[in-house]
């Protein structure tokens, strides 16, 4: 299993559990122990009830330390809950970043019950609180990544302090005799972008988190199915769409929901069999896409078999829940037959029918709640839901590569933790269909704790109507990510297909930057209204509000892309820049200007169309300070 607790110097303990003297019935005694870690008071709270504690700390570098916790016990028993709880001053405290966005992000009051939840199958056990200027303040992150954790940060009016806590094993927990994980606190006042990239480079670091390969095909634009035929995927529709998508450049195509059923009620009660009813001739269309140079993906609704479902039968007694309002079931993974099931399944859509990559959906809907018998028996071989889950994907994974070793694996929001980047390949934002803001946001999200795992956008798409600059907002919006677009390709009108043309030729020009440049996202409580990558010779900055763009170091070439309704940009030189030639160009990519800027320190207005770019290119031998 794994690790955990928090920072700095303090040498190994052992805690035995304290029991009480009553016998009928035996009431536990609460563990409480304090100890000073990076600055900062923990306290740490138990009833261990038979179990031993014991904690080590280990410093990693200045402002940076975890501590590493076990609990053992001579015969097995469920383990106690735990929570770790430390305050800090409320000092020039602006906000708290988690992986999941609609937590907010405030420092709510010490009365709410707003609290991060974590686990393998949803976002990932870190919380970040920073200043003003977006500067760490407390990064904490937990090792744990399978089995539920909670974070909280909240403030307290009576004293302005902020109080945080993590606990473990919240939920009931199989018995166990021996679990070990660690909590990793970093204090340092740096950019709490890079505090959260550390934290993605710390969690790879460890045993069955070190990320899956991404193949070179998950770095390519990709046209999506859903929202332009939803699930009207028959054979002609498919085939028509894979050669629009080629000649756009398209490199992948996903086919989503509605190859398996003739139902069109949007529905999954007819999920679980994944018998093609409306693609019957499975190779025709992957031998059609790969003619056209192009890879395919297949989408499958992993835990769900619908009321019907022939094979529903089959799992009578394997079910965690049932969905009601969607006539579905959710299947238990700790079933050795149900994970051999879905594992036969995805084998067979890429050695049988030559799909080239999976799109898994709803993975979120695996879990346990208060009426899941926690135990190996009846037939289950595991007895975490959880643990249950990484077994099947380690299982899904080995049996995919076996065939197809650079299969494309796509995953989304929330299920995007460092568990699942070990078995997807592809991250995408959860959905936001024409809410090209929230892709962004969630987009960055994701991007701050995705290391080198390729990011995708939920798929754009604009309504026919929509003038060409506004539509490019939808790829200016999703400009960090794989760009992925879901409108018929063959029925775009000329300005909107000269737009994408445009922005995916910029997109793949630029891949290098936008994808492994430097990231730095800024204005995290305004959805990020400024975003910037850069490399060794070039830097690209978006704006997406009205702002000023501070420019501190030259580059041998600097995109300002306008991703606003503004017709120019303010940018200020923290000191003397030298001497650019600058060519605006607007959304469908023809140049409005071309001209030349010393961009000496100080203010500069740069004219730029809406949804346009302006690129500045040193001049040979131009002198800067």
């Amino acid at each position: 299993m794994t690790r955990w607790i928090a920072a700095v110097a303090f040498s190994a303990c052992l805690w035995p559990a304290a029991r009480s003297a009553q016998t009928s019935p035996p009431k536990l005694v609460e563990t409480r122990r304090s100890l000073t870690l990076a600055g900062l008071e923990l306290t740490v709270t138990g009833a261990l009830d038979g179990f031993a504690l014991a904690v080590r700390a280990e410093p990693i570098a200045p402002g940076v330390a975890r501590a590493v916790l076990t609990l053992t016990r001579a015969t097995p028993a469920p383990p106690p809950r735990l929570t770790i709880r430390w305050s800090q001053p409320s000092v020039d405290m602006a906000g708290m970043w988690t992986p999941d966005a609609s937590l907010g992000r405030t420092i709510v009051p010490d009365f709410a019950s707003t609290r991060l939840r974590s686990t393998l199958t949803a976002a990932a056990p870190v919380l970040a609180l920073y200043g003003r200027g977006e500067q760490n303040r407390l990064t904490v992150a937990v090792e744990e990544a399978v089995s539920p954790v909670l974070l909280a940060a909240r403030l307290r009016e009576e004293d302005v302090r902020v109080y945080g806590s993590v606990e473990l094993f919240s939920e009931r927990h199989a018995p166990l005799t021996r679990y070990t994980t660690s909590l990793r606190l970093d204090t340092r006042a740096i950019p709490v972008a890079d505090a959260l990239g550390d934290v993605a480079a710390w969690w790879s670091r460890q045993p069955g988190k070190v990320p899956v390969p991404a193949p070179p095909s998950a770095r390519e634009p990709l046209d999506s199915t859903w929202y332009s035929y939803h699930q009207a995927v028959d054979e002609a529709a498919v085939l028509a769409e894979a050669e629009a998508a080629a000649r756009r450049g398209f490199k992948v195509m996903i086919v989503d929901d509605g190859w398996q059923t003739g139902d069109t009620n949007r529905g999954y009660a007819h999920a679980g069999d994944w018998h093609p009813e409306r693609l019957r001739r499975m190779r025709v269309v992957t031998d059609a896409l790969h003619a056209r140079g192009m890879k395919g993906m297949l989408w499958f609704s992993v835990p769900l078999v619908g009321d019907e479902a022939a094979v529903l039968p089959r799992f009578r007694g394997k079910i965690l829940r049932r969905w009601a309002e969607q006539r579905t079931n959710v299947l238990d993974p700790r079933y050795p037959e149900v994970r051999a099931y879905l594992v036969d399944t995805y084998r067979r859509a890429v050695r049988d029918w030559g799909w080239d990559g999976l799109k898994l959906d709803f993975i979120d809907m695996f879990g346990s709640d208060e009426t899941t018998v926690l135990d190996r028996a009846d037939g289950r071989d595991i007895a975490s839901v959880y643990e249950a889950v990484n077994r099947l994907m380690v299982d899904v994974m080995t049996a995919l590569r076996a065939v197809r070793p650079d299969v494309m694996i796509e995953f989304r929001q929330p299920y995007s933790g460092p568990v699942i980047r070990t078995f997807g390949n592809m991250l995408r934002a959860s959905d936001a269909p024409n809410e090209s803001i929230l892709n962004r946001q969630r987009i960055v999200d994701l991007r701050l704790l995705a290391g080198a795992t390729p990011v995708h956008a939920d798929p754009i798409v604009w309504h026919p109507d929509e003038p060409s600059d506004t539509a490019a907002l939808q790829l200016l919006d999703t400009l960090f990510a794989v760009p992925q677009v879901s409108m018929r390709l063959d029925t775009l009108t000329p300005a909107h297909a000269a737009m994408l043309t445009h922005y995916l030729a910029y997109w793949r020009t630029n891949r290098a930057v936008l994808l492994d440049g430097r990231f730095r996202p800024e204005g995290l409580n305004a959805q990020y209204e400024l975003v910037r990558a850069a490399t060794a010779d070039k830097q690209i900055v978006a704006a997406y509000a009205d702002r000023l763009i501070a420019l501190e170091a030259p580059s041998r070439a600097i995109d300002l892309v306008n991703a606003t309704a503004a017709k120019r940009l303010v940018v200020e030189a923290m000191r003397d820049l030298g001497r650019y030639e600058a060519r605006a160009t607007d959304a469908e990519g023809r140049e409005v200007s071309r001209t030349s800027i010393d961009l000496r320190r100080g203010a500069h207005v740069i004219a730029v169309p809406p949804a346009g770019i302006v690129a500045l290119v040193r001049r040979p031998g131009a002198a800067h300070r």
